[in-house]
C-alpha cells in the first residue's frame, strides 16, 4: 500500500473520530465509510425509521453519505423541533433535486430561516391552516368520506359477473387512495380530478404524472446527491427537471385561470371559501335540491 493512500485513509479516520468525539450525536445505525447509511435504508423509508426508533429511541442519527440527518419519531419532539425551536432548526440541507423543486429554498419546507420563511409561515398559519379555514373546509372532507362509503356499499352489493362464487372481497386500499387523492385535489386546487364513478379527467392524469415524476426525480437516494465530491461524475438531469417544472407550471396556471373565470361568473357566491372554489359533491347536491 502506497504512502499517499495510507495518508488519505489516516486523515479520513482521524476526521471521522474527531467528529464523533467533538459532537455528542443521538444513537443510530452504524454508518459505513463514505456512503453512511444509504445501503441500510429500506425502500419504504418511514417504516425503516420506525424500526430504528424502536431499537435506538425516539431521536436517531442517520447519515446520507457525509450529511447527518436527525430523525425524531414522536409528537413531543416534533413539536419541539417544528414549533418551539423552529428558528434554530428551520435551515435544512438542500440536495440538488430539492433545490430545483423548491426554486432554491423559496417554499416553506426547504427555506432558510429569514424574512421569506417568516412571511410564508405567517401565511400558512393565519390563512391556510387556521382553525377557521379547516372548519370551513369540513364539508369537503365529509362529502368525500360519504362518497367513499357509498362506493364501498355499491361495490359490495352489486353482483360481480366475473366472480366464480357469490363471495366477493374488496380491496379497501383503492378506496382510501381515491379518498386521499380527492381530498388533496379539492382542498389544494378546489376541484375534483376524479368523478364519483372513479373516472379521472385529463388534468387528474397530468397531476398524477407530475407527482410520480417528482418522486422519481426527487426521492432518490443516489450517492452523488449525498457525497459532494462525486457529483462531477453524475451531472443533474437539467432537461428532465426543466420539463417537470414546465409541466407543473402549466397545470397550475390552467387551474388558476379556471378559478378566475369561476369567481367572475359566480361573483363571490357562497361556494367560495376565501380563494378556494368548492365543487359541490353528491351530498351537497342532494341537500341543495331538497331546499
Amino acid at each position: 500500500m502506497s504512502l499517499p493512500l495510507i495518508s488519505v485513509i489516516a486523515i479520513f479516520l482521524t476526521y471521522h473520530l474527531y467528529r464523533r468525539l467533538r459532537f455528542k450525536l443521538p444513537p443510530g445505525p452504524r454508518p459505513w465509510p463514505v456512503v453512511g447509511n444509504l445501503y441500510h435504508i429500506k425502500p419504504v423509508r418511514f417504516r425503516c425509521y420506525a424500526e430504528w426508533a424502536r431499537e435506538y429511541g425516539p431521536i436517531i442519527s442517520v447519515w446520507f453519505g457525509s450529511t447527518l440527518n436527525v430523525v425524531v419519531s414522536n409528537t413531543e419532539l416534533a413539536r419541539e423541533v417544528l414549533k418551539e425551536h423552529d428558528q434554530q432548526l428551520a435551515d435544512r440541507h438542500r440536495s440538488r433535486s430539492a433545490a430545483k423543486f423548491s426554486r432554491d429554498g423559496k417554499d416553506l419546507i426547504w427555506a432558510d430561516y429569514g424574512a421569506h420563511y417568516v412571511k410564508v409561515r405567517k401565511v400558512c398559519t393565519l390563512e391556510l391552516f387556521s382553525a377557521k379555514r379547516l372548519e370551513a373546509l369540513r364539508p369537503i372532507r365529509e362529502d368525500e368520506v360519504s362518497a367513499m362509503v357509498e362506493s364501498i356499499f355499491l361495490d359490495s352489493t352489486n353482483p360481480n359477473p366475473d366472480a366464480e362464487s357469490k363471495d366477493k372481497s374488496l380491496q379497501v386500499r383503492k378506496y382510501l387512495v381515491a379518498l386521499t387523492f380527492n381530498n388533496i385535489t379539492r382542498l389544494a386546487f378546489g376541484k375534483r380530478f376524479m368523478n364519483y364513478e372513479g373516472i379521472m379527467d385529463e388534468q387528474g392524469k397530468e397531476f398524477k404524472s407530475i407527482m410520480a415524476n417528482g418522486l422519481n426525480l426527487g426521492a432518490s437516494l443516489a450517492m452523488a446527491e449525498h457525497i459532494p465530491w462525486l457529483r462531477w461524475m453524475f451531472p443533474l438531469e437539467e432537461e428532465a427537471f426543466a420539463k417537470h417544472g414546465a409541466q407543473r407550471d402549466r397545470l397550475t396556471q390552467a387551474i388558476m385561470v379556471e378559478h378566475t373565470l369561476a369567481r367572475q361568473k359566480s361573483r363571490g357566491a357562497s361556494n367560495w371559501f376565501g380563494s378556494i372554489y368548492v365543487e359541490p359533491g353528491p351530498t351537497q347536491l342532494m341537500n341543495s335540491s331538497s331546499l
